[in-house]
């Protein structure tokens, strides 16, 4: 609470300083300018639309609020947002974006895209095994939206949707180039430039990071665990976690009057964080390659009211190991028998490859009805898998006793997964209809058929009430699903976990009440209600007939809470936003709360005009209440709070700018919590966050 108290005395400080800097200066009509700049999201319906009236829960992201809170990578962004979480899995550290308390540990209930373009990997349903982050240095904005989206954009827009617009020609000027410097050795670069030429513009963006990552000691891992049960002491804990990580980000986007072409590049190094099963490897990295490209053309010449837009793209991935990914150290005994000289060495590697294609028709009828209906196709497919391994079943069938070889399975039966392929076709229908000035209804429909578990048909209905100026209320209803992933559907010659073909595809159907409200043109506030009931989800349960846990469709979670935001702008110079989020999430059949989601969360920050050329930001995020299993004997999770503080300055003529930034501003020790296996837990001291960081950087434009 000391910090808290610190916190809030410096913003009321900055506020009254800024308040009689302000009382005797020239009184500003803010009112036009405040509607007139309001944000526009285009996810929610697939055209712009304010945000106050667009039918979803969504939240825009800019990128002068982005520089403004001093983030360094998505993740950072995100956790601003009211009602999503990011929690860590021990694997690679990777993020799991946890909308309104929907958690599973490989996060596929998420749908992200770049552009309006998708990014799911269709290996494990996620951003990939070897995700690794993303920069924010090219990041135009970010609108997510917190609910269904499958009535618009099909599989996996289930609890939320984050959908990230990188910077382009029509907001680059000329070039820039930056650099910034910080903890963990870090060393970032960027890179920006635009152009046009008779009618045509481009723009291309290069981004690099190298860091070690945060390295807190893991006390206890699941070697530890078993040293304990087999007499071995091959553990590495007490041990740094191993969070190392190289990016290369690559935009390219080429505009005409009717056609937009976009390209990417992201290549990743990374650590193994905690370890993929959660024992301690810091010789191994992990690799991935991500290809984007996508055009859109818009029909010229067509009727004013209509519209008619085709869009193509391909986006491709890979999980690799620059080096072989070490399951358990040397000297492990797992069971079989004796230990492993060299470790429990396994590289499973998965390349995958998608197209997808569509068209969007628009008609605006009367001027009250916006129709909009749309087709695709799509094809993806793991094309190539490869493995190498040391224990288990080698290229023959024969068993690897301890001491084998690392031998090559790939193209054989005893591969963890089949290369395979999935085709789905879709369409949908909405219509926008303006039932007079301050009535508005939104009705869609999204019908998707895929060639290996089936269709599935997706409404969603929302009504909108602009019930005074200042005011707009919103009904809102939608069903989304989640496609089985490829490990869920095939997996094969995994000990411990095996796919099933006769899964179907999880639901979820969401109802959600808000009320958006101007109190004055200088506060705006938003509150939002929500329930949902999931169903059909997908679990690796044991199975009586095998040693190994199967993929079933089991168990049913309901939800329901409260979202609260709100912006208030003091002065011209100074604003305070924050947002509190209540929720609580149960499996439906067990009564029992779900694990490791925190039931509220709180996130302030107060931005003050230091002068026409200083900003300074600080904000506070407060997490807690998040509960552990039933049968999890661990002491309770700790609460944490974690401030962060950044200042930025910029020359007057706008060519130089410069920033500092310190994150965990108080070293608090926060943690987010690791699982358990009934009494047992491999890393029982949970994953620690980083302490105290601070960066600082430099950009100029020319």
């Amino acid at each position: 609470m000391r910090k808290l108290l610190l916190v809030f005395i410096v913003c009321l400080a900055s506020f009254h300083q800024a308040y009689a800097e302000d009382e005797f200066g020239e009184e500003d009509d803010e009112f036009g300018d405040f509607y007139g700049s309001e944000d526009f999201v285009s996810i929610a319906t697939g055209s712009k639309k304010s945000i106050s009236k667009v039918p979803a829960i969504a939240s825009v992201i800019t990128s002068q609020q982005i520089q403004n809170m001093g983030a360094t990578d998505l993740d950072e962004i995100l956790e601003t947002v009211p009602g999503l979480h990011v929690t860590r899995r021990s694997s690679s550290n990777s993020p799991i974006y946890v909308f309104r308390g929907v958690f599973t540990r490989f996060n596929p209930q998420v749908l992200m895209l770049i552009n309006g373009i998708p990014v799911t990997n269709i290996f494990v349903g996620n951003r990939g095994q070897t995700w690794g982050g993303m920069p924010v240095d090219g990041i135009s904005r970010i609108e997510i939206i917190r609910g269904p989206g499958s009535a618009i954009y099909g599989a996996d827009a289930f609890s939320g949707i984050i959908n990230i617009i990188t910077k382009g020609s029509g907001e680059l000027e000329g070039t820039e180039i930056g650099a910034r410097v910080g903890s963990f050795n870090t060393k970032d670069a960027w890179f920006s430039t635009t152009g046009q030429f008779e009618g045509v513009s481009a723009s291309a963006i290069y981004e690099y990071r190298k860091t070690d990552g945060h390295n807190e000691l893991i006390q206890e891992d699941a070697q530890t665990r078993l040293d304990g049960i087999f007499g071995t002491s091959a553990s590495l804990a007490p041990g740094p976690m191993v969070n190392f990580r190289e990016q290369h980000d690559l935009r390219i986007e080429v505009k005409s009057d009717n056609i937009v072409f976009r390209a990417g590049l992201q290549e990743r190094e990374v650590g193994t964080g905690a370890g993929i099963v959660e024992a301690l490897s810091p010789s191994t990295i992990g690799a991935s390659t991500r290809v984007n490209a996508d055009i859109s053309y818009q029909v010229p010449n067509l009727r004013e009211d209509t519209g008619l837009q085709f869009q193509a793209s391909y986006f491709s991935s890979t999980q690799e190991y620059k080096s072989d990914l070490i399951l358990f150290p040397a000297g492990a005994d797992i069971g079989f028998g004796a230990p492993f000289p060299d470790g429990v060495i396994g590289n499973p590697e998965v390349f995958e490859r998608h197209y997808k294609s569509s068209a969007v028709y628009s008609y605006d009828v009367f001027q009250s009805h916006d129709i909009r209906i749309g087709a695709g196709y799509n094809f993806s497919e793991v094309y190539k898998v490869q493995e190498s391994k040391n224990f288990a079943l080698g290229p023959n069938g024969e068993f690897l006793t301890p001491g084998s070889p690392v031998v090559d399975v790939s193209d054989t039966p005893f591969v963890f997964l089949p290369e395979r392929s999935r085709e789905s076709y879709f369409v949908y229908a909405q219509d926008i209809w303006q039932l007079s000035n301050d009535w508005e209804i939104t009705a869609g429909v999204r019908h998707d058929d895929y060639n290996d578990f089936g269709s599935t048909t997706n409404p969603r209905v929302a009504l909108v009430w602009a019930n005074s100026l200042n005011s707009t209320m919103k009904l809102l209803h939608g069903r989304a699903f989640r496609a089985p992933s490829f490990a869920n559907l095939f997996n094969i010659n995994n000990p411990a976990a095996l796919g099933n073909p006769n899964l179907s595809p999880e639901k979820i159907a969401t109802t959600e009440l808000a009320w958006d409200y101007r109190v004055v043109s200088e506060v705006q506030a938003v509150i939002s209600l929500f329930h949902y009931e999931w169903k059909d989800i997908i679990l690796f349960v044991p199975d009586e007939s095998l040693t190994a846990t199967v993929a079933k469709n089991t168990g049913q979670n309901v939800g329901y809470g409260l979202e609260f935001e709100f912006k208030w702008t003091a002065t011209e110079k100074f604003n305070i936003s924050g947002n509190y989020s209540i929720q609580n999430s149960k499996n439906d059949q067990t009564d029992e709360r779900v694990a490791q989601v925190p039931e509220w969360q709180l996130y302030l920050a107060a931005d003050y005009d230091l002068t026409d050329f200083i900003h300074l930001n600080i904000n506070l995020n407060h997490v807690a209440n998040r509960s552990r299993s039933s049968s999890d004997l661990r002491s309770k999770i700790d609460d944490f709070s974690l401030v962060n503080l950044t200042l930025n300055w910029h020359s007057p003529n706008d060519k130089w700018k410069a920033g500092f930034s310190v994150r965990n501003l108080f070293d608090e020790d926060a943690r987010e919590p690791t699982p358990n296996n009934g009494a047992s837990v491999n890393i029982p001291h949970d994953l620690p966050l980083p302490g105290r960081n601070v960066y600082g950087e430099i950009a100029y434009k020319f």
